[in-house]
């Protein structure tokens, strides 16, 4: 028994040792079949699949699972240290400002950056279809058309556009770029937009851009918007910018004024005005709009504002005078329609309090608004009730003389005068509506109403206005627009057959001199006088080809001779002349006939409605 014990723990002994020597022997085989005992939990069978791997290729594929594992593992945790450390960096380290889209700023920073030279060689880029305004086009380096002109010659406009190339901006993301020496991360991303926010019939995305600089000041990113700003100003400066409301449903989110277009600056000299009313609006506005002038209107408890009322026939330039003043003094142009149906009080007050500092709000129209007071339509309805009343007095003593007659006249006039009462009912609750005249003054100059703009009123008739719109306060000057007379149609054609190179010259009028603005053809593109037209002329010497200015201000002066003054709008007359805006001679031609058909035309007008 002793023995036979003995030999059972030599057994035992040998059976541990060699069980440790097995697990030993294969302990770095479990290692690198670590990720077949991971996926066989997830994919059943993975390890039939490795063995059959193994018979097939000879390879034991669980060892590249398993560098690949270690390799993602570090991956991992490197990105999860790097995100976890730029994060904590840029929240004590790093300074941002972000820009929405419904700002002006974002298109200007995406324009600027799209000029970079991180846009050209970034790997990431979105391609935008560029879609500049007429003026913009003419600007091109390749304008000619040549190319693009048919056998006909014809131009092709669609050709023509096909060779404009996108604008290529920066893709969302980050994308790194330096400006004066210090490193800017621009930072493009967008987020779905709520469901009442439509863009062609589908909800539109909103878009954010984050600029990022190294420092806890964000004085290096003001400093970029403030070029940024000053680049975008430098490169539309001739232009004039034009906005209007909003839709209410997009006013929610991103104001209640959209930039619609732009337009080159109309110069004063285009605008069809006696000279000293020009120079007296042009004083009077530079003299509001200096920076001293809101202090001095302070100290005297006067509301800083200024309203002007142009009044005068159509096509006599008042809205051209309101783009020339915008372009003089660089200002914006926010145009308000009072005839917008859906336009309440309310709207119409939150856009006054909705304007910058300094702009130009432009009125046109103001007395097709239907603007009118209530105790009028209670006068107009006694008005009209006394003047039913005589009617029947007087009916009722012809009553014995014409019965038949008179029974026929009152079921008439009953049914004119219910037709009367309906129209005036519809026409009072669309006036309850709309914009009524309180609520026009109490945008205008109320107790919280915006102040610095300039106020342009436009209309053809200031006798329908209402004395208590056009009181001093509310319109601080009225400027009176007339047919042209025979200097200012002489002054319209010369500027529209005047080439580039000859085209009269901008006068700089100093403002603070009460020395009125110089007339326009007192200078001329050659520098000389008007040259004297002898009856004597004959029309073939004026007809050969223009070869000086002199030659084209004496057809210029045979043409204003053939006008009557003071009868034809200047829009008339330019129109006239934009369909012969080569052919001056033929201008002189055939002005005559043109005189007179037009002439022919306004009577017949005149006698069929009573009016010009």
């Amino acid at each position: 028994m002793p023995h036979k014990r003995k030999i059972d723990f030599s057994s035992l002994l040998s059976s541990v040792n060699s069980s440790r020597d097995s697990n030993n022997g294969t302990q770095s085989l479990n290692l690198t079949e670590l990720p077949a005992n991971i996926l066989e939990a997830f994919i059943p069978g993975y390890s039939l699949i490795l063995r059959y791997a193994l018979d097939v290729f000879g390879f034991d594929i669980s060892i590249v699972l398993s560098i690949g594992l270690i390799i993602f593992a570090f991956v991992t945790s490197v990105q999860y240290l790097w995100d976890k450390a730029y994060t904590g960096f840029s929240t004590f380290c790093m300074s941002s400002v972000y820009i929405d889209d419904s700002d002006d700023l974002f298109n200007s920073v995406l324009e600027w950056i799209a000029a970079q030279r991180m846009s050209k060689i970034s790997r990431s880029v979105k391609a935008v279809t560029y879609r500049g305004s007429a003026w913009e086009e003419a600007n091109e380096d390749d304008h000619d058309g040549g190319e693009v002109l048919d056998e006909a010659g014809i131009f092709n406009f669609s050709k023509w556009a096909a060779r404009v190339p996108p604008r290529y901006e920066p893709y969302y993301g980050r994308h790194r770029f330096w400006f004066q020496g210090k490193m800017f991360i621009f930072d493009r991303s967008r987020r779905a937009a709520s469901s009442s926010q439509y863009q062609y019939g589908r909800p539109s995305d909103e878009e954010l851009i984050e600029l990022t600089c190294v420092g806890r000041s964000t004085k290096p990113i003001r400093d970029l918007l403030d070029y940024v700003k000053i680049w975008s100003l430098d490169k539309e400066k001739a232009l004039t910018v034009i906005r209007r409301p909003v839709n209410k449903e997009r006013s929610r989110y991103g104001g209640v004024w959209s930039r619609v277009s732009s337009r080159p600056s109309r110069p004063m000299e285009t605008v069809v005005l006696e000279p000293e009313q020009k120079a007296r609006v042009l004083t009077d506005i530079n003299e509001y709009l200096h920076p001293s002038s809101p202090r001095w209107y302070a100290n005297r408890g006067i509301p800083y504002r200024r309203g002007y009322l142009f009044h005068g026939p159509p096509g006599t330039g008042k809205t051209s005078l309101s783009f020339a003043l915008a372009g003089i003094f660089g200002l914006e142009i926010y145009v308000i329609s009072l005839l917008e149906p859906t336009l309440t009080e309310a709207d119409l007050s939150n856009l006054f309090n909705s304007l910058p500092r300094r702009c130009i709000v432009l009125l046109e129209d103001i007395d097709t608004a239907g603007l009118v007071r209530d105790e009028k339509s209670d006068e107009s309805s006694s008005r009209s009730k006394a003047e039913k009343s005589k009617s029947n007095t007087k009916d009722g003593d012809n009553e014995n003389s014409e019965d038949g007659k008179e029974e026929r006249f009152t079921l008439h006039d009953l049914a004119k005068a219910m037709k009367s009462s309906n129209r005036r009912e519809r026409t009072s609750d669309d006036v309850r509506q709309g914009i009524s005249l309180s609520g026009l003054l109490n945008a205008i100059d109320g107790v919280a109403t915006h102040e610095g703009r300039v106020l342009v009123m436009t209309t053809n008739h200031p006798e329908k206005l209402d004395d208590a719109l056009i009181r001093p306060g509310r319109v601080d000057m009225q400027v009176q627009f007339g047919l042209a007379t025979r200097v200012q149609t002489r002054e319209l054609f010369v500027r529209m057959y005047s080439s580039d190179k000859d085209k009269i010259p901008e006068r700089k009028t100093t403002l603070s001199s009460p020395t009125p603005l110089r007339h326009t053809t007192s200078n001329l593109p050659n520098g000389t006088s008007k040259p004297s037209v002898s009856a004597s002329s004959t029309s073939a010497t004026l007809l050969d080809n223009i070869t000086s200015p002199s030659d084209l201000q004496a057809i210029a002066d045979r043409f204003a001779e053939s006008l009557p003054e003071e009868t034809f709008s200047p829009a008339e007359i330019q129109g006239f002349l934009l369909t012969r805006k080569k052919e001056p001679q033929r201008a002189l031609r055939e002005v005559e006939v043109w005189r007179d058909g037009l002439l022919e035309a306004k009577e017949r007008r005149r006698k069929v409605f009573g009016v010009q």
